[in-house]
């Protein structure tokens, strides 16, 4: 069904993609903390951290930071 990538590929590949887009100043794990921040919109705390694989909610508190208004807006 999926091909498993191996670290180095994938780190390979991330690589290449980030000299084709001309963005020096970007790193892998930037991009998980920018996916949580948008399932954030969309799942609860709890599925969120299942989804990603966090035990920890301190840990993903380091990747999900919803603004003052995000926070304001669920509250109807």
């Amino acid at each position: 069904m999926f091909e498993v990538l191996s670290g180095d590929l994938l780190d390979a590949l991330f690589r290449k993609a980030r000299a084709r887009a001309m963005i020096e100043d970007l790193h892998f794990h930037d991009t998980r903390h920018e996916a949580i921040t948008r399932l954030a919109k969309r799942l609860d705390v709890m599925d969120l951290a299942r989804m990603v694989g966090i035990r920890d909610l301190r840990i993903l508190m380091v990747y999900y930071n919803a603004t003052a208004a995000e926070i304001a807006g669920r509250l109807g």
